[in-house]
């Protein structure tokens, strides 16, 4: 069983990139451009923290690798067609 300080970090690590990425995401409302970027930035901080997750519980397959990479890109597909249409 996993400690629950561990737990609390992966949770915290979650929520700090959500929180930094939204407050970033808000704050260049002005430049979709950057805002793109912070998208971008947003899911391949997901994605990391996903496959580190999933890879030290030992669940790691590929089928999982390819859903976060394809949730992720249509991710930053939406939030393009949304910034730039």
């Amino acid at each position: 069983m996993e400690s629950k300080l561990g737990i609390f970090a992966y949770i915290l690590s979650l929520v700090l990139i959500s929180v930094v990425s939204i407050v970033a995401f808000l704050r260049l409302e002005s430049s979709p451009l950057l805002q793109l970027y912070v998208v971008i930035a947003a899911v391949v901080a997901y994605n990391g923290w996903g496959l580190i997750y999933h890879l030290y519980r030992k669940r790691l397959t590929l089928s999982l690798v390819l859903e976060y990479l394809l949730v992720g890109a249509l991710v930053i597909l939406l939030f393009f067609w949304t910034l730039f249409s």
